[in-house]
């Protein structure tokens, strides 16, 4: 009887372990393996739409610590660091090509780049992401496809 309770123990450790590992890692999933495609950055009371034409993304991998994308002109990558729903992005490097147009597209994306560098905290579902940034400004994203492995 008392082999029975303690592999009983046992088990229902064991199951904790793995829910509790499982529910860590829950919000990291969210943005892995899916290319997503900004809609709107700024203020969340002043947002601005992205300018016609362009494309401004952000691929999650989470065996790299990475983020990569188009910033609508130039490439980049960064490293990132989540953290239950915190979110930070560092040691950030891009191409340097100049785009006259659409006019406005390296002011749009300065601005993206650097939102995206003051990156705190996310949300994230199965088809959208909000980012959250320091100074009330936040980048809202959404997916229009799954990346097959």
């Amino acid at each position: 009887m008392r082999k029975i309770f303690i592999i009983l123990i046992a088990v229902m450790l064991s199951m904790f372990t793995v829910i509790v590992l499982a529910a860590c890692s829950a919000p990291n999933s969210m943005l892995d393996d899916t290319k997503w495609f900004l809609r709107s950055y700024g203020e969340q009371n002043s947002l601005h739409a992205i300018i016609e034409d362009t494309e401004i993304t952000a691929t999650f991998n989470s065996a790299k610590d990475e983020v990569s994308g188009s910033a609508g002109c130039n490439t980049y990558f960064a490293r990132y660091e989540v953290k239950g729903s915190k979110l930070s992005i560092f040691e950030m490097a891009f191409t340097e090509m100049a785009c006259v147009s659409p006019e406005g597209v390296m002011e749009q994306e300065q601005e993206f780049l650097t939102i995206l560098t003051n990156a705190q905290s996310f949300q994230a579902d199965d088809t959208t992401l909000t980012i959250v940034c320091s100074g009330g400004q936040q980048l809202y994203f959404t997916t229009a496809t799954r990346i097959q492995s």
